[in-house]
């Protein structure tokens, strides 16, 4: 009788610890769905995704241009260079020369990469910190917000304007107006701003932007109170022949 007692102590034991314990409850997993972080809680998901594959349809234009182009491309540099963009991505407000440059096939046989002359544009400081964005001479003329994403780019989020030197024509307003694009610094006071292009093969209008000399720089325009809309800029070109 005796040997069998450590058997029934250690029943006993089991026993009383399988008691004591608490059932585990299955627990759940709750989806939740979190916006996309500043400027891509403003634009459409084509818009976004034109952004994310920006590098490759910046590859494929250049991959489309004849090797009878090769000086063309090479004499443009780090414009038309895919990765080229550096840190410090922000350009000072003021007045800059924009020069456009088309990448991508043309109509009637125009060359697959088109330069134009100069123009105007103005990168204007905000209320609230934000930085505006508006090409001030020509026919086409892209607007809008410059939103930050990262070390390296700045991202155009505006529509193509009916006035030059406006910006009060809002991204979304008149979805076939809509632009979006990113800016980078590329070298010491050189700037690009690069536009994929929303229809057709792929292709860029890709803009050099320098900064106009000192004694040149039209005037800052006042600061509306209202960050929603900027306002118009001064028009640091009238009288300049229209450009693209």
């Amino acid at each position: 009788m005796q040997r069998w007692l450590p058997l029934i102590a250690g029943a006993l034991s089991l026993s009383a610890c399988a008691g004591s314990q608490t059932a585990v409850q299955p627990i759940g997993l709750v989806e939740t769905h979190t916006p996309e972080p500043g400027w891509r809680a403003e634009v459409t998901a084509d818009d976004a995704a034109r952004i994310a594959h920006l590098t490759a349809t910046w590859q494929a234009a250049l991959a489309g241009v004849p090797r009878r182009y090769a000086p063309t491309l090479t004499k443009e540099g780090d414009l038309l260079v895919a990765d080229a963009g550096r840190d410090q991505p922000t350009p000072p407000p003021g007045s800059y020369r924009c020069r456009l440059v088309k990448v991508g096939p043309g109509a009637r046989r125009e060359a697959p990469v088109r330069s134009f002359p100069d123009f105007f544009c103005y990168v204007r400081a905000e209320a609230g910190g934000g930085l505006s964005f508006a090409k001030q001479t020509g026919t086409d003329l892209p607007g809008g917000w410059l939103r930050p994403d990262g070390e390296r780019r700045l991202i155009l989020v505006g529509a193509r304007q009916h006035e030059a030197g406006d910006t009060t024509l809002a991204y979304g307003t008149e979805p076939e107006r809509d632009v979006i694009g990113v800016m980078e610094r590329i070298g010491p006071f050189r700037w690009r701003l690069a536009l994929p292009w929303r229809t057709g093969p792929a292709g860029l209008d890709v803009y050099e932007m320098t900064p106009v000399p000192t004694e040149q720089q039209a005037e800052e325009p006042r600061v509306r109170t209202t960050a929603a809309t900027p306002a118009p800029v001064p028009d640091a070109g009238a009288g300049r022949p229209s450009n693209p």
